[in-house]
């Protein structure tokens, strides 16, 4: 071959090796520019929708000591015909849709605690509303479904149906396999605070109500009381040894009262004053009020958190000046402990409520914009509302504490 070929021929696999590494480059260039961009371009991987109905924290998810034990409490499970009316069927009543959302938020770690604001009527009735209710007594099965550990008895209607009614809700929550506190069929078990072991310690739950709407118990132990008359010393020494009993047993004690006045988004004088007054014992961890059919404001007073309404669970509507009736809290108190016998309130988690659900009585927690009680903005209006109401008194209140219920 000749030299001049040889080198013409050299010459051109440099100019082809030279073109392809070139374009091999350009392409490897062009490609990381086309990658970039579809990077820079696309959004950011968003987190799976979390529903809000769905998942749960456990208890000791947010423990920041050794031992935790948490609570719910809620509003007034209060019936009238115009709700169990809706939920009738041919064979009775079925109240599973009307509870059926509670499912999501209660789990068996947590002592769920309701209010049964009124008797019960024996099985077929007769039924009764306001004033002087006698309710269907498959409220008690299906509160046990929706997943209530206890209920708190002690309430302005207590006495509605006498001794007879007295027992037969007892009788009725004892079968349901439910823990009950407020009303009793013999004076020895009046005497005995009742105490629920927790995965993690003991829950003492103390109650009474101020009123029996003028009825007066045919013995006085039948129901728990807490009167502003001159019975006043004898029910605080009644709730003082109750809770010196639990916290030899190293329980968290917490004390339940049923107050009269309703509708209204304050703390009343009596209210303020039988709570300061027993918070200042230094025996109780927490005190939470029912009877208002209202939200009422959380302060911590000597220590002690104390929330002064939960407003209703379910209920019938009422007219748009009582609207306040028409929603409740569902509060998830969680305590903590390093040493399982000194308690204090580590979160209170709280959860805004309608009573309705697309027109229908439902227990609807106002969380899911997706999927509203009412509809968005008034769900929304009804929490903002709510949440401004908890912390009017803005006294003690640590922010970091009291919490929406974030799932």
């Amino acid at each position: 071959m000749k030299l001049g070929v040889a080198r013409e021929r050299y010459n051109h696999r440099q100019v082809i090796t030279r073109f392809v590494v070139v374009a091999l480059l350009a392409l490897m260039i062009i490609t990381g520019v086309v990658c970039l961009a579809i990077r820079l371009n696309k959004p950011a991987d968003k987190p799976k929708a979390v529903s809000q109905t769905k998942i749960v924290p456990k208890p000791n998810n947010d423990c920041h000591t050794k031992y935790c034990v948490a609570i719910t409490v809620n509003g007034d499970l209060l019936f009238h015909p115009g709700l169990w009316n809706q939920f009738r069927t041919a064979n009775g009543f079925d109240f599973t849709e009307l509870f059926a959302a509670m499912g999501a938020y209660y789990t068996k770690d947590d002592i769920n605690i309701c209010n049964f604001e009124t008797p019960i009527a024996p099985d077929g009735g007769p039924y009764t509303g306001y004033p002087v209710f006698a309710i269907p007594p498959q409220v008690v099965d299906y509160a046990t479904k929706a997943g209530y550990d206890v209920c708190t008895t002690d309430t302005n209607h207590s006495f509605d149906q006498g001794t007879v009614g007295i027992n037969r809700l007892i009788d009725r929550l004892d079968s349901a396999g439910i823990k009950h506190v407020g009303t009793y069929k013999t004076q020895q078990d009046s005497e005995k605070p009742l105490i629920i072991k927790a995965k993690d310690g003991k829950l003492a739950l103390i109650t009474g109500t101020v009123s029996l709407n003028g009825e007066v118990a045919d013995y006085d132990w039948q129901v728990d009381r807490m009167r502003d008359d001159d019975m006043h010393d004898q029910d605080v020494a009644r709730v003082i040894a109750l809770a010196k009993q639990a916290k030899a047993q190293g329980a968290v004690v917490v004390l339940q009262l049923h107050s009269l006045q309703e509708y209204i988004t304050y703390a009343d004088s009596w209210q303020v004053s039988i709570a300061h007054e027993l918070a200042a014992t230094g025996l109780f961890d927490f005190i939470y009020f029912h009877g208002s059919h209202s939200a009422q404001p959380i302060e911590k007073y000597d220590g002690v958190y104390i929330a002064y309404g939960v407003g209703n669970t379910v209920t019938e509507s009422a007219p748009p000046e009582r609207v306040v009736n028409n929603q409740g809290l569902t509060l998830r108190v969680l305590f903590s402990s390093i040493d399982s016998r000194a308690w204090k309130v580590q979160k209170i988690a709280w959860l805004a409520t309608s009573n309705v659900k697309n027109g229908q009585y439902r227990w609807c927690p106002l969380v899911d914009s997706a999927s509203p009680c009412i509809s968005s903005e008034q769900d929304t209006a009804i929490r903002n509302r709510i949440n401004n109401v908890l912390h009017s008194m803005n006294v003690g209140v640590d922010d970091k504490v009291v919490v929406p219920w974030s799932l």
